[in-house]
């Protein structure tokens, strides 16, 4: 079973992961599942850099006319690559129980709210973008990456912005508030569709997830959205 975790840049889904993880250590009743965490490769993107010695991430931010074809492109496929390797080590494991991939932000995120979002912005040409959309549908079909629940964690831009600034991280410096909007409405669209047809568990992501009492509910939730599945 594959449940992606879905949100805008700074929603706090790294932190949300991190957490999750130190509960599924300590909790090993989630059913007949066994629940492998995957996070997003952005420590990839950290150390893919050009001549000039700037990672991906800073050109794409640094020129988004320039390089969000190539960043996209990129985001994707080496999401599709850290699943497919994933689930090839866990394929010989003695567990008997059946593998339940959490993962943070899916290809399809990719395509219906960062890669859209560069089309509509100019940023990618018809032609990028009609070669973006035919690969990835193939990535997602060769390696069956069809989500079978999503869990959204649902957050303010406003907020987003605010987190940015406090993480610091490489590359995202200066990404402006109208920005995390247009993303903002391209989740909260595409999550309003995806739930006609796929269970999505939505998360106000406004909470503080470091706060004990609160991520105890919140896993407490997720186990029920988890059993209500099967």
């Amino acid at each position: 079973m594959i449940i992606y975790i879905e949100g805008n840049i700074g929603t706090g889904k790294s932190t949300f992961v991190d957490l999750l993880t130190n509960y599924l250590c300590n909790f090993d009743d989630i059913g007949k599942y066994k629940p492998i965490l995957i996070q997003e490769p952005v420590d990839e993107w950290l150390k893919t850099f050009d001549a000039d010695g700037k990672n991906i991430l800073e050109k794409f931010y640094e020129n988004q006319d320039r390089w969000a074809f190539t960043f996209q492109m990129n985001s994707f496929i080496s999401r599709a690559y850290r699943i497919q390797q994933t689930q090839e080590s866990v394929k010989d494991s003695d567990d008997t129980r059946e593998p339940l991939f959490l993962i943070e932000r899916s290809i399809y995120t990719d395509r219906h709210c960062f890669a859209k979002n560069c089309y509509e912005s100019g940023k990618m040409t018809k032609l990028e973008y009609d070669v973006y959309c035919k690969w990835n549908d193939w990535l997602s079909e060769q390696f069956k990456l069809k989500a079978d629940a999503y869990i959204y964690l649902r957050c303010p831009p406003e907020e987003n912005v605010h987190r940015i600034t406090k993480r610091s991280r490489d590359g995202e410096c200066g990404i402006p508030l109208e920005y995390l909007r247009l993303l903002h409405e391209h989740h909260d669209s595409w999550m309003g569709k995806e739930k006609e047809t796929i269970p999505v568990l939505t998360i106000d992501a406004i909470k503080n997830f470091l706060d004990t009492s609160v991520m105890d509910n919140i896993f407490e939730e997720l186990c029920d959205f988890v059993h209500s599945l099967d």
